[in-house]
């Protein structure tokens, strides 16, 4: 089983689509105390984070040990897009969403999305071991270009609260989907996991976690 370090029902929703038993353990790190200048390095720390964060629950919580035994890997991941260089999160407020939106319409940005993945290590008798012991990391970075939004357009999009949950305030698999052109890279990234890259996640530490 593969445990899922963070509270996205749209990561949730990736895992379901390709048949991945899991179970839900959000991270109890707070992001706004993580920083650094590269926006690809700092979604890689946050997604590390995170999945280490589950990983110590469940080393040291007695009351998780059915989790313990079942999991076989933990998941974690983080998403941020970059626009002229700033790193835009989840909007704090629907003025912010509405800027923003106004600033990317006919314009470009990145989604990056750090992958951390930490998952038992086999052993010379092809048995998993007791520690999570094997760590595999990677950033995915998705291009996506936007068309022109008009100001009633952002205007009901915001109405709509969607922006509010999302990493730059689209989603590409909701409402906002209308407003993208075009994308370069991984369809899944933008969403906030990158399928390609679990599946090679998957192939390295072999583990078999697809139904």
């Amino acid at each position: 089983m593969l445990i899922l370090a963070s509270a996205s029902e749209a990561r949730r929703a990736l895992l379901e689509q390709i048949n991945v038993e899991h179970s839900v353990m959000v991270s109890e790190i707070n992001e706004d105390n993580f920083y650094h200048e590269n926006i690809k390095e700092l979604v890689q720390i946050l997604a590390a984070k995170k999945a280490e964060s589950v990983v110590s629950r469940l080393s040291s919580d007695d009351n998780l040990l059915n989790y313990r035994n079942k999991a076989s890997a933990i998941l974690g991941c983080d998403s941020l897009f970059e626009f002229n260089g700033q790193a835009f999160g989840k909007p704090k407020s629907s003025e912010e969403a509405i800027e923003r939106l106004k600033e990317m319409s006919s314009n470009t940005g990145i989604i990056h999305t750090g992958h951390c993945f930490i998952y038992r290590k086999e052993n010379r008798s092809n048995l998993r071991e007791e520690r999570f012991n094997g760590i595999l990391k990677g950033v995915v970075s998705t291009k996506i270009s936007f068309s022109i939004l008009s100001p009633i357009e952002i205007s009901k999009y915001v109405n709509t609260e969607e922006p509010m949950k999302c990493a730059g305030g689209f989603s590409i698999d909701g409402k906002g989907a209308i407003f993208i052109d075009s994308i370069e890279g991984c369809y899944s990234n933008v969403i906030g996991l990158s399928l390609p890259w679990l599946k090679k996640a998957f192939n390295v530490s072999s583990l078999n976690l697809i139904n």
